[in-house]
Parts: structure tokens; C-alpha cells; sequence
């Protein structure tokens, strides 16, 4: 039993291995039923919205012969405050075989995790997404091979998106990342690790002004959605986004083969034009895809 909760969790070569296994499942299985879950169920707490997350993993866990179950955190003893998370993730493990939790507060699948004798994996929380970056590791190296000496820009908030990729880039997995965001965002992201005792790169990766050299040579230019997990943001704040929002003037000054990468739900009207969402260097349709064949190898991983 393994849970699957960050990125720096695990190895470079854990990673590398599991994005190949994805990549050659996707080719040789695409859609086709294994019997890796036989009789294994799948528990999917949301405490969030979720599209991507709820339909990738349900179908994941089918795909691999077992079977799944939705719950709303707001409809559990959990969610109204009458159990605690350890006695939630205490019955859970009587019940089912793994746990997908999607949550406002990290700290709620670390605990979870803490009490369970069944995998808990991170669907998404205020902290991380590792699903996600798995899913867009999975993507570039479809499309470039490797990952190696790649330059990749993130614009706009250091998301939980954001987060994982800092992890990603942390494990020396070969490629660079430049992060342009306004000064005050790194700030509160700094405080936001300091707070939850999560330690930040050190590296010079971030700057608040956006450099042309950097877009000169950039491979991919990959974004979020400024209010990340639904949050609404002061108009003031959301102010100071807007020379970071990826439009077709930006993508002009990168390499004609540079890459367009976003999570979704995109916000067209604020981080990304639709011009480049739907240009032909945009890949956020085969990175959603992506979701599903990377998270049937992180519920093998977890099962094995």
C-alpha cells in the first residue's frame, strides 16, 4: 500500500517510471477493462467542485476492473463537524479499497492519510495538485520524449497547480522553470508555505517582471486560473494579474514550437485569450486526457 499525496514524495525515478508506464498504457490499452482492481472500490470525497477529477478517476478505477462511489463531504458526519477525520478515515478503510479526497484544507489528507490502512491519494487541495502535474509531466514528454534541457514558464499565481511543479522541478527531472508573477503574489505564496511548514525553492526561479530572453526560449507557457478552487479575489489583486495573462502577444515571442499548457477550468476573460487555448500549439485538451490514463497508474502504484 502506497498513498499518493505530493510530488516530492516520491523518487525521480518513481515518477519517470510511472509517466512512461501512462504513456505506453495509453497506446497499448486505450479504453480497453483490465482485471489490475478486480473488485477494488474507489471513494471519491469532494469536498470541492470537481469535473476532471470526479470523471478521470471513476473512469480510471473501471478501467481497471473495479468500481467507484462519490461522496459529498458536506453529506458526511465529516463535513457537518459530528466526526473527526480520524474516525472517518478509520470507517472508510472497513469499507472501500482507496480514497481520492478533493479539499480546501491539505492538512485534512495528511490526517486522513495518518489513520487509514488504505491508500489516500491527493485529488487536489489548497496546497497541491499532483494529479494534474503528473498528467502535464505525461504530456511533454509525448511530445518532446524527454524532459531534458526543456524550458518551461509558468504566468499568473503560484497555484496549488504551481506548487506541484516547483516539487516537479525540485526532483532534477531535467528541465528549467521561470515563474513570472508579481512580487506581492510570491510573497503570500512564501507565507503560505511558512504557514503550513512546507519548504519553497530556493532556486531563482521567480520573477515579477517578464523576461523576453526567457520567452525567447521558451518550450511551453503554462497557466492557471487566477482565482484557483473557486476563491474569489479582490478586483485590486486581480489588478496586478494583468501583464501576466497569457495572450497571442506573449505566445509571439516564443519558439513557433512552444506549448500551451492550463489545468482547467480556464477563465477566458481573464488568464488566457481564446486565441491561444484553441491555437494549435495549445495541448490542455490532450493534458485533461492525460488525467486519466496517469491516475490509472497512480491507483496501480497505490494498490501494488
Amino acid at each position: 500500500m502506497r498513498n499518493f499525496i505530493d510530488i516530492k514524495d516520491f523518487s525521480k525515478e518513481e515518477i519517470l517510471k510511472w509517466v512512461e508506464l501512462a504513456i505506453q498504457s495509453k497506446k497499448d490499452h486505450k479504453g480497453i477493462v483490465s482485471k489490475i482492481a478486480e473488485n477494488k472500490v474507489l471513494a471519491l470525497i469532494l469536498e470541492k467542485q470537481s469535473t476532471r477529477t470526479r470523471l478521470s478517476f471513476d473512469v480510471a478505477i473501471r478501467q481497471l476492473g473495479g468500481s467507484s462511489i462519490v461522496l459529498d463531504m458536506n453529506g458526511t458526519h465529516l463535513g457537518n463537524g459530528n466526526e473527526s477525520i480520524s474516525d472517518t478515515s478509520k470507517t472508510m478503510s472497513l469499507y472501500v479499497d482507496a480514497l481520492v479526497l478533493r479539499v480546501n484544507n491539505h492538512h485534512s489528507i495528511l490526517e486522513m492519510a495518518e489513520s487509514s490502512s488504505i491508500p489516500v491519494i491527493n485529488g487536489l487541495s489548497n496546497i497541491s495538485h499532483p494529479c494534474q502535474t503528473m498528467a502535464g509531466l505525461m504530456t511533454l514528454i509525448e511530445e518532446r520524449k524527454t524532459l531534458e534541457n526543456l524550458n518551461l514558464v509558468w504566468m499568473g499565481p503560484i497555484t496549488n497547480v504551481a506548487h506541484s511543479w516547483i516539487e516537479a522541478f525540485n526532483k532534477k527531472l531535467g528541465f528549467s522553470l521561470s515563474i513570472f508573477c508579481p512580487e506581492s503574489w510570491q510573497q503570500k505564496y512564501e507565507e503560505k508555505c511558512r504557514k503550513n511548514k512546507i519548504s519553497f525553492s530556493n532556486d531563482k526561479i521567480f520573477f515579477s517582471n517578464i523576461s523576453e530572453d526567457i520567452l525567447n526560449n521558451a518550450d511551453v507557457i503554462i497557466t492557471d486560473t487566477w482565482e484557483s478552487m473557486g476563491e474569489r479575489i479582490e478586483s485590486k489583486d486581480l489588478s496586478e494579474l494583468e501583464n501576466f495573462r497569457v495572450t497571442q502577444k506573449v505566445m509571439d515571442k516564443t519558439p513557433s514550437k512552444c506549448l500551451f499548457m492550463h489545468c482547467l477550468p480556464a477563465n477566458r476573460k481573464q488568464e488566457v485569450e481564446t486565441q491561444v487555448i484553441e491555437s494549435s500549439s495549445s495541448r490542455v485538451w490532450q493534458e485533461a486526457e492525460n488525467r486519466l490514463h496517469i491516475q490509472k497508474q497512480i491507483l496501480i502504484g497505490c494498490f501494488s
